[in-house]
């Protein structure tokens, strides 16, 4: 069963959805232009081992979208005073994407607070010849220019938001077909709800300006804070992610020694959303290994 929830941080109020009990959650964060209506399929599955949690990142979902940088740095910052409200003091970081990134700077930055790390299609640098498509990359790029981003943005999200799903699962999955009807209405709701909201607009727009930064002009300064990662590390990925491909997780591998790669065959950039059973089981083996080595 998946409980629903509001908290206040600093005044900002987070919406975050949870499953299971225990110490030590997953602690599940979406990626850029998402929300947690892209866990909704693999908390069940999470919540059966242990306590997990989802989260909407400031400015994304049903959370409040506050004053700031919106950089991976300051989003890690946010998530750690979400996680001081609900009395979360160690977790196993999971992220997605942008969210991969986030979990990347807290881990660097606060390995004392993240029990382990699983990046998911992490926002990485990649240097394979068969990264996105220069259509995709529009759609990424255009968004981020100064003054015009914010206003691309806004006359995006007032398509209709069946349109918008299904255009944003044709670019993340190797087979849209295989996303629950659960997931499918949750993620039309989400579009839906974007249309009106010039704050959020205003975060969106910065979260991807800084994203495409730190993929780009900050590769380098990405993967030194990689580098600086001293907690158990795994990167779970799809063989098929169109977006950031595996090549960035096998150059991660290498970049960190000792942390694993495990690769999902025929899934794009979303697997706890397309392939929810192959990666729970991937997670939760990883998490069960972490806590076999702190019991020795």
């Amino acid at each position: 069963m998946i409980g629903e929830h509001e908290t206040n941080v600093r005044g900002t109020n987070i919406h975050w959805l949870e499953a299971g009990s225990g110490d030590e959650p997953f602690l599940l964060i979406h990626g850029f232009g998402s929300s947690t209506a892209k866990w909704l399929d693999v908390l069940p599955l999470l919540g059966a081992e242990r306590r997990a949690i989802a989260l909407d990142l400031p400015g994304f979902g049903a959370s409040d979208a506050p004053a700031g940088s919106y950089s991976p740095a300051w989003l890690a910052g946010a998530v750690l005073a979400f996680c001081d409200e609900i009395g979360v003091a160690r977790a196993i970081w999971t992220g997605n994407s942008l969210g991969g990134l986030i979990a990347i700077h807290a881990a660097a930055a606060e390995p004392e607070r993240v029990a382990a790390l699983i990046g998911v299609d992490a926002a990485l640098p990649t240097e394979s010849a068969g990264g996105p498509s220069p259509r995709v990359l529009v759609s990424f790029v255009a968004p981020a220019l100064p003054v015009f981003g914010e206003l691309i943005y806004r006359r995006y999200v007032q398509r209709p938001p069946e349109v918008l799903v299904r255009e944003s699962l044709e670019r993340n999955c190797a087979r849209p077909e295989r996303i629950s009807e659960t997931t499918w209405a949750a993620l039309v709701a989400d579009a839906r709800g974007r249309v009106g909201r010039p704050a959020h607009a205003r975060a969106v727009v910065r979260a991807n300006r800084q994203m495409m930064w730190a993929l780009s002009a900050r590769r380098e300064q990405t993967w030194r804070v990689l580098e600086a990662v001293r907690v158990p590390t795994l990167f779970i990925w799809g063989a098929r992610d169109r977006l950031i491909s595996v090549d960035a997780g096998e150059q991660a591998v290498r970049r960190l020694p000792g942390s694993e790669l495990v690769v999902i065959d025929d899934c794009g950039h979303n697997p706890q959303m397309e392939c929810p059973d192959e990666f729970a089981a991937a997670a939760i083996a990883f998490a069960r290994k972490v806590s076999a080595r702190a019991d020795r």
